[in-house]
């Protein structure tokens, strides 16, 4: 990428992020507005400015590749968004009550002092660290850290990320002080009213998803590895990526999976794919040597194969990118790509992707791209792994694995036939027992029936577990017995329960559930919001 076009490509996607910045209306917006109505446009131009200068200041921790303040957000985000919220609720708590004719003043009219202004600003944004995830996330998507990309591009996309966040604030500010004039005391005193009181729900929204995100934080297990962070026994933490020889015993990266479904994103490049070059591989040597991602289970693997193609008699040439995925000795997909990829030695972004028996690859240079979507019902991964071919050098970098953990019931143990048994006969709870699907009314467009399950419904103490024991015919591998199906917690109603539901991925179900007990054996589950019904009937009592 030469210095010109370097400069243009960061050009428009830093005045862009600086403006998605700022956009949002949340509450350093609707501080603004209030400054600005109540002490002019000045006042509320110069509080934008210190939102901006705290925004330019987390791109900065998230450009120059600080991680570890990015893991330690990720670690502690839900008690610094508790914090967060209190400050919000304590300002609004303050708005709320505030006289507006102590404050107001003429249009034009600053209270003369700038200074404070955007020290208020940037100390009400800065106190909101966890706005470095929504930079990451943009960062991401605009492709904005790239390898070629010089320190001289840098400067200029940062310049014009702090430029989008002020000319989005000179904006506000105008608009909203054209329409001051229409205001009197009593209105400055209501809008100081509501903006207080909106200001008060985010900060107890906050804390609600805050306290939620304590609760459902092991829904989903996220690891980061990268040049600064490392990759773990490996122990490349040296600014460089992750190197894989094919001419090394074991020429391969391995990482562990756990769950049944995941999301695998990584950035990769081959080195020894120049054009015309020939590598040693200790036999000889090749032209265009490949690397591959594989998936593997304990039954059978899924390889995706990458390798350049530069020959006119190849059918998928003259030149391309190959991509052939294979499972166990099935070739299920093959494309030589032109467009959207890099085909030489340049970084190339990925994307894998397991969820729901459907495995899908994404790639590109510059963002990713729908590559293919084979079927995969019935794979259970256990790990994921890249590797290079004998004279390929595959440096990796920037890898994310997201996956969701297994759903093991607490009462799981329960599931083994000599236990269930005597436990069941034990029991004086009518509602413990095994059920089975009897009757179903779906939606077959929002909720599929992934077969004719057979249940075990069991008291934690606390609330109810319904555990999966047999019956699963979508995704057969993903259910295992003595997984976790749903829980069914008691309302204040007899016989009504609030139920979670589970998918194979161990994903809940987003949409409230009800469960009603009917005496003897029936459970009626309803999917109001989904317009869909399951009908449980016992087929094992405790009598």
């Amino acid at each position: 990428m030469g210095f010109l076009e370097g400069i243009l490509y960061m050009l428009w996607r830093g005045i862009a992020i600086g403006v998605i910045i700022s956009a949002p209306m949340g509450p350093v917006g609707i501080l603004c507005i209030q400054r600005t109505l109540a002490k002019g446009r000045r006042t509320g131009f110069y509080t934008g400015v210190g939102a901006a200068i705290s925004d330019l200041f987390y791109c900065l921790l998230t450009g120059f590749g600080l991680s570890f303040i990015e893991e330690f957000l990720e670690r502690n985000q839900n008690v610094i968004q508790i914090i967060g919220s209190v400050v919000l609720i304590g300002f609004a708590v303050y708005l709320f009550r505030s006289n507006p004719s102590r404050s107001i003043k003429k249009p034009g009219e600053s209270d003369g002092s700038p200074k404070r202004d955007i020290i208020n600003g940037f100390l009400f944004t800065v106190s909101n660290p966890l706005i470095i995830f929504l930079i990451i996330g943009l960062f991401a998507r605009f492709n904005f850290l790239l390898p070629e990309i010089q320190l001289g591009h840098y400067i200029v996309g940062f310049i014009c990320i702090i430029a989008g966040a002020l000319g989005w604030w000179w904006m506000v500010t105008f608009f909203v002080d054209k329409v001051r004039s229409h205001f009197n005391l009593r209105s400055m005193w209501l809008i100081n009213k509501i903006i207080g009181s909106v200001i008060a729900i985010f900060g107890i929204v906050g804390i609600i998803t805050a306290v939620s995100g304590m609760v459902n934080a092991a829904t989903r297990q996220t690891l980061y590895l990268n040049s600064v962070r490392g990759f773990g026994g490996d122990g490349h933490a040296n600014g460089t990526g992750l190197m894989i020889d094919g001419n090394d015993a074991d020429p391969q990266y391995e990482l562990e999976l756990t769950g049944t479904d995941f999301t695998f994103d990584f950035r990769a490049r081959n080195l020894h794919n120049d054009a015309a070059a020939r590598y040693d591989t200790g036999h000889g040597k090749v032209r265009n040597p490949g690397w591959a991602v594989s998936i593997c289970s304990p039954h059978d693997t899924v390889a995706i194969r990458f390798r350049t193609i530069d020959d006119f008699r190849d059918d998928l040439g003259p030149k391309a990118l190959t991509v052939k995925a294979t499972r166990g000795d099935s070739l299920c997909f093959s494309a030589g790509l032109r467009d959207n990829l890099d085909w030489g030695t340049g970084w190339n972004a990925y994307s894998v992707v397991l969820k729901e028996g459907k495995l899908q690859l994404l790639g590109g240079e510059r963002r990713l791209h729908p590559i293919f979507d084979i079927d995969a019902a019935g794979f259970v991964p256990s790990s994921i792994s890249i590797s290079a071919d004998p004279g390929a050098l595959v440096e990796a970098d920037w890898m994310e694995l997201t996956q969701a953990p297994k759903m093991n019931a607490e009462m799981g143990y329960v599931a083994d036939p000599d236990v269930m048994h005597s436990y069941i006969q034990r029991s004086e709870d009518d509602l413990e027992g095994v059920w089975e699907i009897w009757e179903r009314s779906l939606d077959e467009d929002q909720l599929t029936m992934g077969g004719k399950y057979r249940l075990l419904i069991a008291d934690n103490g606390s609330y109810y577990e319904i555990i999966y024991l047999d019956g699963a015919s979508k995704y057969p591998g993903h259910w295992t017995p003595g997984k976790l199906k749903a829980v069914m917690k008691p309302t204040s109603f007899r016989n009504v329960f609030d139920v979670t539901w589970y998918d194979a991925a161990g994903n809940e179900v987003d949409t409230e559930i009800k469960a009603q007990y009917l005496d003897p054996s029936l459970i009626t589950i309803q999917f109001p919001y989904l317009q869909s019904s399951l009908q449980l009937r016992k087929v094992m009592t405790n009598l």
